[in-house]
């Protein structure tokens, strides 16, 4: 039929003395062009999601793994004067001591104290005031073994009464320990 029609108006530009081919060949260009316009319309732009969802999760994973190794580095200690210069001393490079620790255990109706170092074991609460009292240094004791600040793990286990846990802790309290703090037991 679309050739019939494209001989019909091509005599007809013949009946005319026009040039018969420049018809045919218009209205080819126009048929071409308006289908290129028509696929034009469907394509429109498309973005393409998945290898951004790719990268994000990539990032993620990366940002995950370094953030794991960042718990393992140690924070050093600096000293700043009052003018906001850094001061450099012999103690601003050394590490936190480890902390001194002490386990409470219960054994039948009694509780049992534990301190996890090679130091005599006290069987009472203010025996264990006393042994602490010894081992501070100070300036009446310069032979002691822990200075007041030492960090002092206080590690009651589950079955400890509550009473038992809190006069552990006086105890190093009026022995002149100031950094006691309680500790799940391991």
């Amino acid at each position: 039929m679309a050739e019939a029609a494209i001989l019909a108006a091509a005599l007809d530009q013949l009946a005319r003395g026009t040039d018969p081919m420049e018809a045919p060949v218009q209205i080819l260009d126009d048929k071409l062009a308006e289908k290129r316009a028509a696929r034009r319309g469907n394509r429109g732009i498309k973005l393409n999601v998945i290898p951004m969802i790719d990268v994000t999760f990539f990032l993620l994973v990366f940002f995950v793994c370094a953030n794991k190794t960042l718990d393992r580095e140690e924070f050093l200690r600096t000293d700043l004067s009052q003018r906001g210069g850094a001061v450099v001393s012999p103690n601003s490079l050394a590490l936190d001591e480890p902390p001194l620790r002490i386990e409470l255990l219960r054994i039948g109706q009694q509780t049992k104290i534990k301190i996890i170092a090679p130091m005599a074991q006290p069987d009472t609460f203010e025996q264990l005031t006393a042994i602490f009292n010894s081992k501070r240094y100070s300036t009446e004791n310069p032979s002691g073994l822990f200075p007041a600040d030492q960090p002092i793990e206080l590690a009651p286990s589950q079955d400890v009464p509550w009473d038992d846990a809190v006069a552990a802790f006086n105890g190093l309290v009026r022995a002149g320990y100031q950094q006691i703090h309680f500790a799940g037991p391991q």
